[in-house]
């Protein structure tokens, strides 16, 4: 819709509802005037209204699309403005029909209300219904006089007013709710329905509805004929009518191409889709002419899609084929000749042709509709012929094999017969084909079988499978040749089906089995002579099969005794391990008790001996004694050296102390310290968690594997480096030395060597590990030892010796001590050794033990009693060790200065010691001057 018409309709509806409203202002003056006369105005208008949608729906049924819907509600408001115009002319004072109440205008108004709605609700359900308009105005007849009988003639219609009785009565007020009821289920059919109306219309339908309904309360309301809430009733029964007659008579006769032919614009948008979305190619044309009325070419009109799809040509519309195709004068057909026929003539035209140009076949049917005009519709039948092209391929290589088959095939129609019969049959059967084709099967395929041992020719047999399609012929049968020569052959018939499934032909393929029965003879004479060979050699096979199953059960129980032997081979194997690791565990276990009779006995009685020749030495004044006192004292402190080098070799305490990584990292300072030998040890984890058997045999393993490098490799270094990979460790020692044959070491030499390789290897795998071992001449070794790994593996052992209970001798009188001595506390486990201690310091000035403790508690305890000022701390002890101990006392009295005591050399514990809060280190093999010296230090140090 253009601007213009738009603003056109605007004004027009502006100036429509203007007009409306003046009129409802009018009624309202009339109503001030005289309320019958806008009663009578009220309801007049309700009837022409009403009698108006009559006429225009009757008129125009033929042409709405909804032929039920219409006409229905036309007729219907036709009686409902007859049953309004009745209650107009009876109403109170109106006087036209005399000696009428106020209950029978009631009565007419409440009939008309209900024909009124229910007529809206069944409109809604009728859309499919096939009756006739004439039956629908003869049904409203009949049901308005039945009213109107009931209401002036039989008067068995309910009261609805009474003025005696207080006006409206129950009835009345019901029937209006029910009313309302009634069209608010019409109101939602209406927009259930919706997609069949135009929007202007159902907006107006719905509005009108509405309305109705609140027209319809405000009568339930009043008590007088002549109460504001009728007036107010009848302008909203005005406003519903007008809106019907919107929705109806102007929108039906101001807007008929929208809504009375709907119907013929919906018809023309389906063929205009029909058009443009056909399969086919469809074009429009118009002839060009010379001005001798010669066609030279012609232009486009209109396409579709399919014709731009097939063809390829887009935006032809007002283009000429020349100029679209300039090559098609160079065709071999002149296409602007053909088609001017069409155009000029009206002789419709259907060819195929393959156009070059677009390389594609088309089917063309070309018709002319207007004189100088043409249509030609396409279509792609480029498969089509390709299929076609392909069959008829298929058929010639079909023809040519079976001209070509060593099989005799004949082939019948459906009246049986002989529609083809290839070169292998003509000479089977003696009938060439020119005179075969056409006969009857039976006449030049004539076989006899034999039946009950004598043979018989039967010639109906083909007409009975035409019958019986599931019969099935013998497989074998004779021949008789057209000059009487019989044939043995082997035949098979099959049934040719149409697409109904009956039988239109069949297919006979049969061949000369002369030969083959030859065969067959002489295959059977060779079958009874290779029967007679067979039943001997069966004998002679069955005498050696019971050979061969005395000799199989021999061989059973053979190996029974041989899987006994090997299982009772691998528990000793089993039992030999673990023999082989309670060795190792006797071994180690011997080693550190070895260990703890040096370091608990031997190394603390020398300890003890040499404080107290210390002692000794500084009251010897004779300088000659004093001299053989001086090298007592380093004898022995000499002893107390190599038995404390003996005692690391043998169980080394930052092994048991910090499990495998540090016991290697101390591997590889001893190494370096005794030998000279450089090792080198990366560790890609900081602590590594083995059960203790496991940790002991994975360090002696690598210290042997160590001392073979020192011996053998001809290096003075080499590497150890720890890895872990996913649920494994990986202990490598290599170096680059010499080097071996893997092959050549005998397991006797290897044993010679102590804890050699083999034994190395067989130590692993009882663990669950592997031993690699990868070494040539000249290339350096590598070991690898592969361990299981899981972080919740087991525990370390602690190395607490026992030791003898020791009462602390504390001077409980002695609290109060000198300024200038040193209050000293000695704990240490081994009692002969706090003996030797006390001995040698009491004799010293300015030092004064206060009390001694056997083990680290006893030790933390004393210290908060006591209150020393330098404490003598032993790093093994029970309970708790000294670094424990010196932690939690240098916690609580970080005053006290804490001297760390040890048979171990310094380094393997000092580090520890000194982090925990001592303030130095000394062994216990030093001398009594050397202890004093440190103690003094220690007490002058400040924190």
């Amino acid at each position: 819709m253009t601007d213009g018409k738009m603003k056109s309709s605007n004004k027009k509806g502006v100036v429509g509802a203007a007009s409306f409203v003046v009129m409802l202002i009018g009624l309202y003056i009339c109503s001030l005037y005289n309320f019958l006369l806008f009663h009578m105005l009220a309801e007049m208008f309700a009837v022409v209204t009403a009698c108006s949608i009559f006429v225009v729906t009757w008129n125009a049924r033929k042409f709405f699309k909804e032929k039920q819907f219409f006409p229905f509600i036309g007729i219907a408001y036709l009686f409902v403005g007859i049953l309004d115009l009745v209650h107009a002319m009876t109403y109170k004072g109106v006087n036209i029909i005399p000696s009428i109440d106020a209950n029978i205008p009631t009565q007419l108004w409440v009939s008309a209300r209900y024909l009124e709605s229910i007529t809206l609700l069944s409109s809604f359900f009728i859309f499919k219904n096939k009756k006739k308009a004439e039956t629908y105005l003869l049904g409203f007849t009949v049901v308005t006089t039945l009213i109107l009988l009931s209401i002036f003639y039989w008067k068995i219609f309910p009261d609805c007013y009474l003025e005696n009785a207080g006006g409206l009565t129950p009835f009345k007020k019901n029937s209006e709710y029910a009313i309302c009821l009634i069209l608010a289920s019409a109101l939602g059919a209406l927009y259930f329905n919706r997609a069949r109306f135009d929007k202007t219309l159902f907006n107006w339908l719905q509005a009108s509805i509405l309305i109705t309904i609140v027209s319809e309360l405000l009568f339930t309301t009043y008590i007088g004929v002549f109460s504001a809430a009728i007036i107010l009733g009848h302008y909203f029964k005005i406003i519903s009518f007008y809106c019907l007659y919107k929705a109806l008579i102007e929108t039906g006769l101001s807007q008929p191409y929208s809504l009375l032919y709907k119907d013929l614009a919906d018809t023309r948008e389906n063929y205009q889709n029909l058009f443009f979305n056909m399969i086919d190619g469809f074009a429009r044309h118009r002839m060009i002419l010379d001005e001798n009325g010669n066609p030279v070419d012609y232009e486009f009109l209109e396409t579709n899609q399919a014709f731009e799809r097939l063809t390829g040509l887009k935006n032809v519309a007002g283009k000429t084929v020349t100029q679209m195709l300039p090559d098609i004068k160079d065709d071999p057909i002149n296409w602007i000749d053909v088609y001017g026929n069409v155009a000029l003539k009206g002789e419709p035209a259907r060819f195929e042709n393959y156009s070059a140009s677009l390389e594609k076949c088309f089917s063309i049917n070309a018709y002319s509709v207007n004189h100088g005009e043409f249509v030609t519709i396409f279509e792609d039948i480029t498969e089509r012929k390709e299929a076609v092209d392909a069959l008829s391929s298929q058929r010639e290589l079909l023809n040519t094999t079976l001209s070509h088959l060593g099989d005799g095939v004949i082939s019948t129609d459906k009246t049986g017969r002989v529609a083809f019969i290839n070169p292998a049959a003509e000479k089977l059967t003696g009938w060439p084909r020119a005179e075969a084709l056409g006969k009857k099967l039976e006449q030049i395929f004539n076989v006899c079988r034999k039946e009950n041992n004598e043979p018989t020719c039967k010639a109906d047999e083909m007409d009975s499978l035409y019958e019986d399609q599931s019969m099935v012929f013998p497989d074998e049968g004779t021949l008789l040749h057209r000059d009487g020569t019989r044939i043995p052959i082997e035949e098979a018939v099959n049934p040719v089906k149409d697409k109904n499934g009956d039988v239109a032909g069949l297919v006979l393929i049969f061949r000369d089995i002369t030969m083959w029965k030859q065969f067959q003879k002489k295959l059977q004479e060779a079958n009874e002579l290779l029967e007679d060979k067979v039943a001997q050699r069966t004998q002679t096979l069955h005498q050696t099969v019971e050979r061969l199953q005395k000799e199989i059960e021999q061989r059973i129980k053979a190996d029974a005794r041989n899987q006994k032997a090997d299982q009772e081979l691998r528990s000793r194997a089993v039992q030999l391990r673990a023999l082989a690791g309670k060795l190792t565990m006797a071994e180690q276990a011997e080693r550190r008790r070895v260990a703890k009779v040096l370091h608990d006995g031997i190394q603390q009685y020398m300890a003890a001996a040499k404080l107290h020749l210390s002692g000794l030495e500084r009251k010897i004044e004779d300088s000659r004694l004093r001299g053989m006192a001086i090298k007592i004292e380093e004898t022995i402190g000499t002893c107390i050296q190599m038995a404390r080098s003996l005692s690391a070799d043998l169980s080394p305490p930052a092994l048991y102390r910090g499990g495998l990584i540090s016991g290697i990292r101390w591997l590889a300072g001893r190494m370096q310290e005794r030998y000279g030998f450089r090792v080198t040890f990366k560790s890609e984890m900081e602590n590594v968690s083995l059960p203790e058997d496991i940790m002991l045999l994975v360090f002696e393993s690598v210290r042997e594997l160590l001392f073979n490098s020192i011996k053998h490799s001809g290096m003075s270094e080499a590497q150890v480096k720890l890895t872990k990979s996913e649920n494994q460790l990986c202990l490598c020692v290599k170096d680059a030395g010499s080097g071996f044959e893997p092959s050549e070491i005998s397991v006797s030499e290897n044993m010679k060597q102590g804890f050699g390789l083999f034994s190395i290897q067989e130590r692993i795998n009882l663990i669950g590990g592997t031993f690699e071992i990868k070494s040539e001449p000249g290339q350096g070794s590598r070991f690898n030892i592969l361990l299981p790994y899981k972080t919740e593996a087991g525990s370390l052992v602690a190395d607490n010796a026992p030791a003898d209970s020791l009462k602390t001798d504390v001077d409980k009188d002695d609290s109060k001590h000198s300024e200038k001595e040193i209050r000293v506390l000695l704990a240490d486990d081994h009692a002969i050794f706090r003996k030797g201690v006390f001995q040698s310091l009491r004799e010293t000035e300015g030092i004064k033990v206060v009390g001694q403790a056997h083990d680290g508690l006893e030790i933390v305890e004393l210290a908060q009693q006591l209150n020393p000022d330098v404490i003598l701390m032993d790093v093994n002890m029970p309970g708790i060790d000294g670094i424990e101990a010196t932690k939690r006392i240098y916690q609580a009295h970080p005053n006290i200065k804490i001297l760390a005591l040890s048979m171990y050399e310094k380094k393997d514990y000092a580090r520890d010691m000194i982090s925990a809060g001592a303030v130095d280190f000394i062994s216990k093999g030093c001398s009594s001057s050397e202890m004093v010296a440190a103690i003094r230090n220690a007490a002058t140090v400040s924190l």
